[in-house]
């Protein structure tokens, strides 16, 4: 799909959970559109696939540890090129299990993915802004589960509940320093974009569409969207049901 076409010359981006869909998405956006980006995630392998790609250096490391966070920060500080623009994308999501089922390591282990590594990356961002007296951008990847329940997803619900929430709290305590901080929140994110019934819009969504979105929020055209959850869902959070045979045989 092509993309919608913006101007991040001169910014530097860092794009965490680099290495997904998702990620590799934002990634070749940001690029495409001039920006310097750092991509990061923990699956150093994964990371390869941007060798060679003009204004992207990669770097491993888990976004839990404060130590790697730190290291994050040190790398685009010794790069010179400081940071413009965070987008916190890493995310624990194969995980299904039944919230009676869940033990509590499993349970730490996602909120530490999820949740714990925004909270890191973002609170080091915001210093940086403060401290050098200009203003940034934080754009978090949410989900439909953080304001609904997927079956057997308890952990990774809560934490996007967190994220939006960590969101909005950065919007309203500093906002007046010209920090903004929003969301995305995809559905039926696949390589292949294919027919979806349970979707309004009748697809899936391609991950080019997340990080078209993810360049908006970003970008000059949406200054005044501070603490905000933008849907990239086809429709699927307007609907009553996610299966729309249900109001018919049930009438309504």
């Amino acid at each position: 799909m092509s993309g919608v076409r913006f101007d991040f010359s001169g910014e530097r981006v860092l794009v965490t959970g680099a290495a997904g869909l998702i990620g590799r998405a934002l990634v070749h956006r940001f690029a495409d559109a001039g920006a310097e980006v750092l991509a990061v995630d923990v699956d150093a392998e994964g990371l390869k696939v941007f060798d060679g790609l003009p204004r992207v250096a990669a770097m491993p490391g888990d976004l839990a540890r404060e130590d790697v966070a730190d290291a994050v920060f040190e790398r685009l500080r010794r790069d010179g090129g400081g940071l413009d623009v965070l987008v916190n994308n890493a995310a624990m999501t194969e995980l299904r299990t039944p919230f009676i089922d869940i033990g509590a390591d499993v349970w730490d282990a996602v909120i530490a993915a999820n949740l714990r590594s925004a909270y890191l990356l973002s609170v080091r961002a915001v210093r940086y802004w403060r401290d050098h007296g200009r203003g940034g951008v934080i754009v978090s990847m949410s989900s439909p589960g953080g304001s609904r329940a997927h079956e057997d997803q308890s952990a990774y619900d809560v934490s996007k509940a967190g994220v939006e929430a960590l969101s909005r709290a950065i919007a309203v305590e500093l906002g007046g320093l010209g920090i903004r901080a929003n969301c995305v929140a995809p559905a039926s994110v696949v390589g292949d974009v294919r027919p979806a019934a349970d979707l309004p819009a009748g697809r899936t969504t391609a991950a080019e569409e997340v990080a078209d979105a993810t360049l908006f929020l970003a970008s000059p055209a949406a200054a005044q969207l501070n603490g905000h959850v933008l849907r990239v869902d086809g429709g699927l959070h307007a609907r009553l049901r996610t299966d729309p045979s249900q109001g018919r045989r049930r009438g309504g």
